[in-house]
This record gives structure tokens, C-alpha cells and sequence, in this order.
């Protein structure tokens, strides 16, 4: 962001504001404060020397769509690409991104970017790609939708007209600051030379690529991404349930439960709206639930009975499946 507004790398007023603020939070905890002030300026070291290393530049002279780019997911699409050199332009009917150029049409624009990326929230995104599509893209076009099942036939319709169409899933959120080392699925919607673009165009960030058959995706998140959700929204509401002040449980709390509550706080504060179309899109998550509540059930069985065989088999079971392969 700094090099896209011209900002210069050092602040060396804030550099002090924030030593300082270390400084005092050290004392503040009983610590020494020449540790916090040591602490603060290695970090600030480290943060310049992040910021220092030379941004790709492999996107200049490209223009680039973000479809839904005030979203925080578009957003984040939008820093990416201008940092690595792209033209970047939103159009979202939703809202504005400040520091970009707002269209109030597609048209034009569509036809003659070369990167077209559609953010749009999930139950949104099959219209915005078909007003992608009626104005004939000349460019890469490809969604970063977590389910693909409401997508996956307008994709493949566009692929068969001659459009360079790939579908893209970043494993993760808009506060990752960079792709760097993260995972990225890429789902072929048949066209070959839409998916080589896609991959190169993720690669140059620096991510891991993994090609996944857009027929096989939602069954995959079903389980990566759905069951964690919900293993976390069922753990919060058990515990909300069980008629415990939640001080009580954290004055006693032990290590896993410590985990459980960090990761369970962690979902609750993130987007409703997403989070249940997540779930409600996916055409696989009846059968994810099938499998939790068959879970629960013989761990309920094993754990009420007094001999321990039953429980054991579950937990040998398990060990073996989780297996570092």
C-alpha cells in the first residue's frame, strides 16, 4: 500500500510513538522496559526490512476488473494485483473502494481488461458473472467463490464459447497480508489456456497451487472448511447451553479448552452472512452432517459405557487416520 500512494518506507515519528508505546506496556506489565523498548525496535528493524524487498512487478502495463472489489476479500484482490504492477479498476453495486477507480458500468471495461477477478459474495457472484460474460471478456475471468456448485455450469458455458475462464480459492482470509507460501485452488472449468493463465497468475504471488476438479471441490470443503465451522459454532453453543458463567470455565480452563475458546472466538466474530453460505450453498454439507452427528453418536455410546473397549477401537481409529502420511 505504501508503494502503491507513494508512502514513504520509514516513519520515523510513529517509529518513536510506537518504542514508546513498548516501552510503557513493559512497565505497565512489571517488565523492563529496556526489554520492551529492545523488542520494539527489533520488530519495526524487521517490519522495514519486509517492506524494503522489491514488490514482483510482472502485472505492468495489464489492466485488471475487480468485480465486488469493495468487498474485504475484492479489496484485498485489488492491493495485490496494483503492488505487482496491474491497472486496477472496481465496479461493485454494492459499494466503493476508496484509492481506485470506481466504474459506475461494466461495459468496456469487461470486454477489454486482461484479468477480470469476480469477488462478489457467494449468493451474488452467479449473477455478476453473467453480466461478465454478456459483454464477451477478452482477458482471464475467474471467481475466488468457496463453493462452486451454483457456479460451475455458467462457468463451463463460457469456457465453451472461447473464454479464458478458470475458477480460483484462496485458503484464506483478506487479513493474510500476502499469498506468499499460502494455499490456492484452481479449478479447470474447461478451458486450457484460461486454468495455465489462472495458475501463473498465482504462482507470480508466490502461492502454492493446487489443482482441484471443480466437480470434487465443495465435497473437499465440505470437510475443510464446514466441519471446522462447525465443530467451532457447536462448541461455543454447548458451552452457552450448559448454564456455566463462561469466567467460571476460563478461571479453571485447560489447555485444549484454551485452544478451543481462542478458535471458537475467532469464528464467532467473523461475517454471519458468509459463514451460513458457506455452509447452506454447498450441495455436500447434508452429507458432512451426516457424518459428525454418526460421529457423535458412537462417541456417545463408547464414553456412557463402563468397559473402555468401544472408546478405545474410536481413539486407535483415529490415530491412524491421522497419521502424518
Amino acid at each position: 500500500m505504501k508503494e502503491r500512494d507513494g508512502i514513504p518506507v520509514r516513519d520515523r515519528a510513529r517509529e518513536k510513538q510506537v518504542v514508546a508505546l513498548f516501552t510503557k506496556n513493559a512497565r505497565m506489565a512489571g517488565i523492563d522496559p529496556l526489554f520492551g523498548e529492545i523488542l520494539g525496535e527489533l520488530l519495526i528493524s524487521n517490519a522495514l526490512k519486509v517492506q524494503r524487498t522489491e514488490s514482483p512487478s510482472d502485472l505492468e502495463g495489464m489492466t485488471a476488473l475487480v468485480v465486488g472489489g469493495a468487498g474485504r476479500m475484492g479489496s484485498w484482490c485489488c492491493r495485490r494485483l496494483a503492488n505487482r504492477g496491474a491497472d486496477v479498476k472496481v465496479w461493485d453495486r454494492r459499494g466503493r473502494l476508496e484509492g481506485y477507480e470506481n466504474l459506475d458500468s461494466l461495459d468496456r471495461h469487461a470486454s477489454t481488461a486482461d484479468i477480470v477477478v469476480v469477488a462478489s459474495p457467494l449468493g451474488a457472484c452467479p449473477d455478476d458473472l453473467r453480466e461478465v460474460f454478456g459483454r464477451s471478456p477478452k482477458g482471464l475471468v475467474f471467481d475466488i467463490c468457496s463453493v462452486k456448485a451454483h457456479l460451475s455450469k455458467i462457468l463451463q458455458k463460457a469456457a465453451a464459447a472461447g473464454v479464458k475462464v478458470a475458477s480460483a480459492h484462496p485458503m484464506f482470509g483478506p487479513n493474510v497480508p500476502s499469498p506468499k507460501g499460502q494455499i490456492v485452488i484452481v479449478c479447470d472449468c474447461g478451458s486450457a489456456e484460461g486454468l495455465a493463465q489462472a495458475k501463473r497468475l498465482f504462482l507470480g504471488g508466490g502461492a502454492k497451487v493446487v489443482e482441484v476438479d471443480i466437480g470434487k471441490h465443495d465435497e473437499l470443503m465440505a470437510y475443510v472448511l464446514g466441519l471446522p465451522h462447525l465443530t467451532s459454532l457447536l462448541f461455543a453453543g454447548s458451552l452457552a447451553k450448559s448454564g456455566k458463567d463462561l469466567d467460571e470455565l476460563i478461571a479453571v480452563q485447560g489447555p485444549s479448552f484454551g485452544r478451543m475458546l481462542r478458535l471458537s472466538n475467532d469464528i464467532a466474530q467473523e461475517s454471519i452472512r458468509i459463514y451460513h453460505d458457506i455452509q447452506s450453498l454447498n450441495p455436500k454439507t447434508r452429507r458432512m452432517f451426516g457424518a459428525v452427528n454418526k460421529a457423535l453418536q458412537e462417541l456417545e455410546a463408547a464414553s456412557l459405557e463402563k468397559d473402555h473397549s468401544r472408546f478405545k477401537k474410536i481413539m486407535e481409529a483415529n490415530r491412524k487416520y491421522l497419521e502424518v502420511r
